[in-house]
């Protein structure tokens, strides 16, 4: 008997472990039942979202008594110019429209006493409005202010929640730009 034992305990142990083995896998190959799914559900009733937005028509600073029309404006890369006047500040066509959702509408305009050159005073919490061409006025607070050389672009590939940034020139001879950046408050009706 102790021969015989001898010679069949390899051959007895490893099937029970191939059993073993084969068990944990059927187990772990059963598809699992989430109970939840099969719970009744409240209905929801799902709404798409659909951004709000325009295009700017006009921009109100209130506390630094700055109201100026916007038109579209755009870069040159041939010229390597700006469209640009003395009477209008300008919503940059290549960025996105003042919108509810998401990214940075860029507006810019000369920093002269009529148009942005106010906006060295504002201050944290200041409220301003952007009025489109939809009949609705977007409203904003400042946030910050930085100063960009004029080959950094990186406004314009900003992402995340609705955000407006003025843009200006700064520094000795315009050698930098000003960046206002404003968060999004919300939305009305004009």
């Amino acid at each position: 008997m102790r021969q015989l034992a001898d010679k069949l305990w390899f051959p007895v142990a490893a099937t029970i472990c191939n059993l073993m083995v084969w068990g944990m896998f059927s187990i772990l190959n059963v598809p699992h039942i989430d109970v939840a799914a099969y719970a009744p559900q409240p209905y929801v009733h799902r709404v798409k979202f659909v951004a709000t937005k325009g295009v700017p028509v006009r921009i109100v600073v209130p506390a630094l008594s700055l109201n100026l029309p916007v038109t579209p404006g755009s870069f040159d890369p041939n010229t390597e110019e700006w469209t640009l006047s003395d009477d209008s500040a300008y919503y940059a066509t290549f960025s996105v429209p003042v919108n509810d959702s998401n990214g940075t509408t860029l507006i810019y305009g000369h920093a002269k006493p009529m148009m942005f050159g106010p906006l060295t005073a504002l201050n944290a919490g200041m409220k301003i409005e952007v009025h489109t061409d939809t009949g609705k006025i977007f409203d904003y607070t400042y946030a910050s202010v930085r100063e960009v050389i004029p080959t950094d672009t990186s406004v314009l590939t900003d992402v995340g929640p609705p955000t407006l940034v003025l843009q200006t020139c700064s520094g000795p001879w315009d050698a930098y730009r000003a960046l206002y950046t404003f968060t999004f408050d919300g939305v009305r009706n004009v």
